[in-house]
């Protein structure tokens, strides 16, 4: 697997977590979209929205 895809698939793993703590209300949006923003930074991938 390249390094490129495994970043892909870690990040779309939080986006998941991100999302479901969203639905669930545990955190506020704003807080959750900095972090949404500052895995894809890292992982080098494109953000996709928490919605």
């Amino acid at each position: 697997m390249s390094e490129e895809i495994k970043n892909q698939s870690i990040y779309l793993a939080s986006v998941d977590l991100l999302r479901r703590m969203l639905r669930d209300g545990k955190f506020d949006k704003k807080m959750l979209d900095c972090l949404n923003r500052k895995n894809a930074e890292t992982m080098g991938c494109k953000i996709v929205e928490l919605m």
